[in-house]
């Protein structure tokens, strides 16, 4: 972040434009409707600016320009189309000790003007840095049409009854949690379709009412997937949950971006795997969930992937349940489809795999000792922690008649920007894992599904296809229109 963002109260403060021109003028309105006091400096105005200052609205400055005439204002804004003067403005105002802002020159400005969605007292700014104004107009269109109306009138009204409910629930976290009720609730509803009566009954119904019932809260645990790795991929529900709770216990594979969703006042609590080691074992975890409940608190147990897909949230959800606590599971994309869907990896594919299965890489314990022959008959097999377990599959494969030209896929940090996708075979894995130097976080695909994964390319740039290996069967003679028409 090279700028910080801040919201200025320029009401009633002497500001000043230099320029007379169309987007000096859209500068000034935009002042004018902050409260400032607008001071304009041009040898030439445009018509509207004249017939501002015909009625009083603006002042302009009729002496030549100089030093010291940035100084008695507490902005101003260059908005000519000297490029030199400018930057003098620029110079002057830093030496004054005054914000500035050059049009259409990032470099040059203390300050830049973002694109702005005005729905007061709600304003959001959107800015680029100065690199991209045409997106950031793009996205303020796309704000404005996906943001209610009456958002403004249910901030307003919530602010008109912040000191009835701070007498009204006295504990902090009682009162964050009624306000987190409030603006998804029916009085909510009732703000934004326009029925000021009905909102105003409902409130009062629950912030006057019994004033000496003490209104008590339970706390909620919410085991919420996280997906595989781009912060992207998190469901809207997982989002909304992450951004509501007081303390969230979060394992490794959850990305930095994800948490910054959390309230800044929320418990952050590391209790993942690192480096090999855990921070704490599943049955600390467990008690510690349930204690952090038991005290009222909103819990979101946030994981890599989908919490029920080797998650171990099914261990939490029945721990939370032996204990009688309430409990939320939200699904996330799985470690398997993400790393398959951003690899270009069918998991199924018509003709070729009809069938896929999802297991931990210690094979004997997951599927048995029948697992090659699902192999055989066209099954696509997805093998979580497997990096460690690489010698051992590699040796399974090859006694256990599997082919040897079984095509296997490594995909590493999977739908990240660092994902490397490794094509190898049955005959090669060992090999090839331990000179691309594999690492954990990865997934290992074996099927002959791997093979369309040249053509789906979409997402990754180092694409390794150890020697040719997807040319063979369907690969590059894959007829996608036969595919397609058959079954």
């Amino acid at each position: 972040m090279d700028r910080l963002p801040i919201f200025l109260d320029l009401k009633d403060k002497p500001c000043l434009v230099i320029g007379g021109g169309v987007v000096a003028s859209r500068k000034i309105g935009l002042l004018q409707r902050s409260g400032a006091i607008v001071t304009v400096l041009a040898t030439e105005l445009e018509a509207t600016l004249q017939q501002q200052i015909v009625q009083g609205q603006l002042t302009r400055i009729v002496a030549p320009y100089s030093s010291e005439t940035v100084v008695p204002f507490w902005l101003c804004i260059a908005a000519t189309d000297d490029v030199a003067f400018n930057h003098r403005v620029a110079a002057d105002a830093a030496v004054a000790a005054r914000l500035c802002n050059v049009v259409d020159d990032n470099a040059a400005s203390s300050f830049i003007l973002p694109a702005i969605v005005d729905r007061s007292p709600v304003l959001i700014a959107i800015g680029t840095e100065g690199n991209a104004p045409v997106l950031a107009q793009q996205l303020k269109n796309q704000i404005e049409a996906w943001l209610p109306a009456r958002i403004g009138e249910l901030a307003a009204q919530a602010g008109r009854w912040r000191k009835l409910a701070r007498k009204r629930f006295t504990d902090l976290r009682e009162r964050r949690r009624f306000w987190q009720d409030f603006f998804v609730g029916p009085i909510a509803e009732h703000l934004l379709a326009g029925r000021q009566a009905a909102a105003e009954k409902a409130m009062r119904a629950q912030l006057v009412g019994d004033a000496s019932r003490k209104i008590t809260r339970n706390g909620e645990a919410w085991i919420v997937g996280a997906g595989p790795g781009d912060p992207g991929l998190i469901t809207l529900r997982g989002h909304n949950l992450i951004g509501r709770a007081d303390v969230i216990l979060y394992d490794r594979l959850v990305s930095e971006s994800i948490l910054d969703i959390a309230r800044k006042e929320a418990e952050l609590i590391f209790v993942g795997k690192s480096a090999g080691s855990q921070a704490m074992s599943q049955e600390d975890i467990n008690a510690l969930l349930v204690r952090l409940v038991r005290e009222g608190n909103r819990v979101c147990r946030l994981k890599g992937g989908d919490p029920f897909v080797f998650g171990r949230g099914g261990e939490e959800a029945l721990a939370l349940a032996a204990a009688g606590l309430p409990f939320q599971i939200v699904p996330g994309i799985s470690a398997a489809l993400g790393c398959a869907a951003y690899a270009g990896i069918p998991l199924t594919l018509r003709g070729v795999s009809g069938s896929v299965t999802l297991a931990t890489a210690r094979l004997d314990n997951d599927l048995g000792s029948d697992w090659p022959q699902l192999l055989n008959a066209g099954h696509t097999l997805a093998l979580y922690m497997g990096v460690s377990s690489i010698p051992d599959i590699s040796q399974q494969l090859l006694h256990r008649g599997v082919s040897p030209d079984l095509p296997i896929a490594i995909v590493e940090n999977g739908t990240t920007p660092q994902q490397r996708t490794i094509i190898t075979s049955a005959k090669a894995l060992q090999a090839d894992a331990t000179a691309a130097k594999v690492v954990a976080p990865a997934m290992v695909f074996l099927g002959e599904s791997i093979r369309a994964a040249n053509h789906l390319q979409w997402f990754e740039q180092s694409f390794t296809d150890r020697d040719a290996i997807l040319d063979g069967g369907f690969g590059s003679h894959i007829d996608c229109n036969r595919l397609i028409e058959t079954g």
